[in-house]
């Protein structure tokens, strides 16, 4: 193209080479010989292919078992996170907590898991947990009651317990394996612990 099509609103010259900016945000360059003068047709300026961003990694589900006192079974949560370059990261904790004659949600956002001093291990259970399961996850743990009982000889679960009806409920939506949930129960503690 020898002649540019729309008004010229800026040009510049570096390189032997002259660069103008259209009126319709279009950009062209074309060489100069040494005098300066055109030696070459217009040609449109590619522009740079912007670098993909890096996509989020998958929302992970996991089951936590965390060290709790000697002699105590362990603590068993249902955890959601992006894991960054090391597994780790924070997220999405739900839980029930206390004396198992009378345990209550205690569901926190922001928590690193696996990076606690207490963490013991993880089981994954969703590798690749969409928003719509999250929210499924998150109703299902609300409508969960906690473990109760009328006194201490009358306990038959603990938080390891509800954390199993929680699994039993993201299996019936399509969120966990079913085989995941007797593979966990071989490493379930002693209620009489």
């Amino acid at each position: 193209m020898s002649e540019l099509t729309f008004p010229v609103v800026g040009r510049t010259v570096r390189n032997r080479r002259e660069y103008a900016d259209c009126s319709d945000g279009s950009q062209w360059t074309r060489r100069l010989d040494a005098a300066g003068n055109p030696a070459g047709e217009w040609t449109p300026v590619e522009k740079p292919v912007a670098d993909a961003p890096e996509p989020d990694p998958p929302l992970q589900l996991s089951i936590i078992a965390e060290h709790q006192a000697p002699g105590e079974p362990k603590h068993w949560s249902l955890f959601c996170h992006r894991p960054d370059a090391t597994g780790r990261g924070q997220g999405q904790v739900w839980q029930v907590t206390g004396d198992a004659e009378f345990m209550v949600y205690e569901h926190a956002a922001g928590i690193d898991k696996m990076s606690l001093d207490t963490f013991a291990w993880h089981q994954l259970v969703n590798a690749d947990m969409t928003g719509a399961q999250r929210k499924t996850v998150e109703d299902i743990v609300h409508a969960e009651p906690p473990p109760s009982a009328v006194n201490r000889a009358a306990v038959t679960e603990n938080c390891q317990g509800w954390v199993i009806r929680v699994l039993r409920r993201l299996v019936e939506e399509g969120i966990a394996q079913e085989s995941i949930i007797p593979m966990l129960q071989r490493y379930m503690d002693d209620i009489r612990k």
